[in-house]
């Protein structure tokens, strides 16, 4: 049930400083998902790199990639019930200490399965930013922004995933790969201090409104999470948006670049560039869509939507001939688009179930986003393995090979289909949103 904030309740004092200060607590965490997105994605940029150095095959590399999904998928089941329990601020600021940890390992490693361990604490740490920063929203900013929130949110993210092929390429022009996640580690630890800074407690209202749901649900350490597995629109939300996210994981991430190289025929400077296409239509997409379905009050219209895009789009790579580049644009930035759908996942997991489990909500979600992607990599690189003529060298490896491997999305999309169009909207009666939804911040 809906907790009214009492009538005593001074809006401008529920955060001192008033609306510049909701949004500097926001920025935090903002930040720490572009500089996430940033590390999450920097293997796609040397991945030739990583091979030819450690002498692997495209199989035993994406194994090794997908740690950090391994790790970050799990914890997601993890991490909502802690930021439910303790808040953002203190798991946020030490998730980007073990992000750092996870790129000084990342750099001294002398084995493939030293940058597997580092991908895996790279993927503990990042566990936290993204739910990590829209949990802040929710607390800071009406019910009536968070899903607009999300799209921004998820914009930083994109803009770290598009800006890391360009910076990876300055530093490397610089310094070596290991130094460039030197100064990755460096940054963390910069980020880690801030958060701690400027993220501040919940609020007293905040936990009031808590209490109130833990004596209708239970206030056991697993309650919260009990009642969000036995929701059946909750898990429906988490396959969809494992599915629409699926290209983004998979495609993007890793193995995006040498798709284009070897079945496009794109030049290796013009490849990356062209992937980032993808990021920059979900950090384009995104927001309009959280910013539309706040307005209209309407999630799972923007879900079903992305599983068609993104099934035509995937379609389209695999069937579209080489020498056509810019339909290959078009065909990138809408596939990206395609998944900025999900920012809605977030906030329609926190409306389907109450106000303290939110961040358990919200991490049901992403985990089985991220073990999707996880094993979309390590599937696509087995896949490749097993057409390639001697499994050793991903050039040798012809464009049949790779359309057999990504035959997986639309396959997996097509699934998602049939899933998606069972997702339902939270009645308006059960919304939880936040207590300061009955007035505006104060300037």
């Amino acid at each position: 049930m809906h907790m009214a904030p009492p009538a005593s309740i001074d809006l401008h004092n529920t955060y001192p400083g008033g609306r510049w200060k909701a949004w500097l607590a926001w920025s935090m965490p903002a930040l720490f998902f572009l500089y996430e997105f940033m590390i999450r994605v920097t293997p796609g940029v040397i991945e030739g790199q990583l091979q030819q150095q450690f002498n692997t095959t495209p199989g035993d590399l994406g194994l090794q990639m997908s740690m950090y999904y391994y790790a970050y998928a799990p914890m997601q089941l993890v991490v909502g019930i802690i930021l439910d329990r303790f808040g953002g601020r203190g798991p946020m600021a030490i998730a980007a200490m073990i992000c750092g940890a996870g790129c000084l390992l990342f750099a001294v490693s002398q084995s493939i399965g030293g940058l597997g361990g580092a991908r895996f604490l790279m993927g503990f740490g990042s566990a936290f930013a993204y739910v990590g920063t829209v949990y802040v929203a929710a607390i800071w900013f009406p019910g009536r922004r968070i899903a607009l929130l999300s799209g921004v949110t998820a914009a930083l993210g994109m803009l770290g995933a598009i800006s890391a092929e360009a910076l990876l390429g300055l530093l490397l022009e610089l310094v070596s790969w290991k130094q460039a996640f030197d100064i990755f580690a460096v940054a963390a630890v910069i980020i880690a201090g801030l958060m701690w800074l400027m993220v501040p407690r919940s609020p007293e209202w905040y936990l009031s409104q808590v209490a109130e749901e833990q004596k209708a649900h239970g206030s056991g350490l697993l309650s919260g999470f009990k009642f969000v597995i036995r929701n059946r629109q909750t898990w429906l939300l988490a396959i969809v948006t494992a599915l629409i996210y699926l290209p983004i994981g998979t495609f993007a991430a890793l193995w995006g670049v040498r798709y284009l190289e070897v079945v496009m025929g794109f030049a290796t400077d013009a490849a990356a560039p062209a992937v980032s296409l993808m990021f920059l239509g979900l950090g384009v997409i995104g927001p309009l869509i959280g910013w539309h379905s706040d307005v209209i009050c309407q999630r799972a219209i923007y879900l079903k939507i992305g599983v068609v895009l993104a099934l035509v789009c995937s379609g389209g790579l695999l069937l579209l001939p080489s020498g056509i580049d810019w339909v290959v644009y078009v065909l990138l930035f809408l596939l990206g688009g395609s998944a900025g759908t999900i920012v809605v996942a977030f906030p329609l997991a926190m409306e389907h179930n109450p106000c303290n489990c939110r961040g358990t909500a919200m991490t049901f979600v992403n985990f089985l986003q991220m073990i999707f992607a996880g094993v979309g990599q390590w599937v696509v690189g087995i896949l490749l393995d097993t057409t390639s003529d001697d499994g050793t060298h991903l050039k040798s490896v012809d464009p049949t090979d790779f359309r057999v491997a990504f035959l997986i999305l639309p396959g997996c999309l097509l699934a998602g289909l049939v899933v998606v169009f069972f997702l339902k909207d939270a009645p308006r009666t059960v919304h939880h949103e936040s207590a300061v939804d009955s007035a505006p911040l104060a300037d």
